[in-house]
């Protein structure tokens, strides 16, 4: 009799908690994107603009 009363209780409950720790893992995932989107970026270093600089060097032989 315990058993049926526990799955009375229990199955209701996890019908409710799955779909809670879901959403908790959507927000959880929501706000990562959010916070990489609005952290201020970095600037781009002379490295890095050289080889900009190169790739459109060489697609002007591409075209």
């Amino acid at each position: 009799m315990l058993v049926v009363e526990l799955g009375v209780w229990l199955i209701p409950l996890t019908l409710f908690f799955v779909p809670c720790r879901r959403i908790v893992l959507l927000l959880k995932q929501l706000q990562g994107f959010h916070r990489s989107m609005t952290r201020p970026r970095r600037r781009a270093s002379a490295d890095m603009l050289s080889r900009f600089s190169g790739l459109n060097d060489n697609m002007v032989f591409v075209l």
